[in-house]
């Protein structure tokens, strides 16, 4: 898919049209809502943060959901480009109600910078699991694996959160720095994994020796 051909589909709107806007609309609403809660107020700390970083990951699983699925598989643009669109568009929206959330709820202070960074990094790797999971489902046939997404999350968190030695979700304190590498692991293994899932299926590798 060339940059012009995108383009028009953005400026069509047909590709908007296509994706399911109503779990990120969810997300921007509950941005409004936390921001609503906490004016005027004394900064909120990190939980609402990671609340509304999550509800923005769950959101983003389902761009990829396409009931046209069987059709574009003899399209002739890649896989790749299909599907790393509609991630744009969903990286379109998220990044800015993120940049907002952590600009007006995090507290002051010379540790700001350590905890915009670490909540990121959480929320990077969050996206690219629900991607990575719904990538890997619709290369298994699922065109709508959006709802499936969820477990997966969810999944990763309760064990990120009762893990006694591996712990992820943890406060600021000494443990940030171990729990955030914790979380750059997972972000590379996902994005790993979703790569992998972006390849054409009819694309064959390349075999090693003639």
């Amino acid at each position: 898919m060339t940059t012009s051909v995108a383009a028009e589909l953005i400026r069509t709107g047909h590709l908007v049209r296509s994706l399911r806007l109503a779990p990120l609309v969810v997300g921007a609403v509950a941005v409004a809502a936390t921001l609503l809660l906490h004016h005027g107020g004394p900064p909120s700390g990190i939980v609402p943060v990671r609340l509304v970083g999550l509800i923005l990951a769950l959101g983003g699983g389902f761009v990829l959901d396409d009931a046209a699925a069987p059709t574009l598989q003899a399209s002739p643009y890649p896989l790749a480009r299909r599907l790393g669109l509609r991630i744009g568009c969903a990286a379109a929206v998220v990044v800015p109600l993120w940049t907002l959330v952590l600009v007006r709820l995090l507290p002051p202070g010379a540790g700001r910078v350590s905890l915009a960074l670490g909540l990121t990094v959480e929320l990077l790797a969050a996206t690219a699991v629900v991607w990575a999971a719904a990538a890997w489902g619709r290369r298994r046939g699922l065109d709508e694996p959006g709802v499936a997404t969820a477990p997966v999350l969810l999944g990763l968190v309760f064990l990120g959160g009762v893990h006694p030695t591996a712990r992820l979700l943890v406060g600021p304190g000494p443990q940030w720095f171990a729990a955030h590498l914790r979380w750059a692991a997972v972000l590379v293994c996902a994005a790993a994994l979703l790569a992998l899932a972006m390849r054409d299926p009819a694309a064959r590798r390349r075999p090693i020796w003639r």
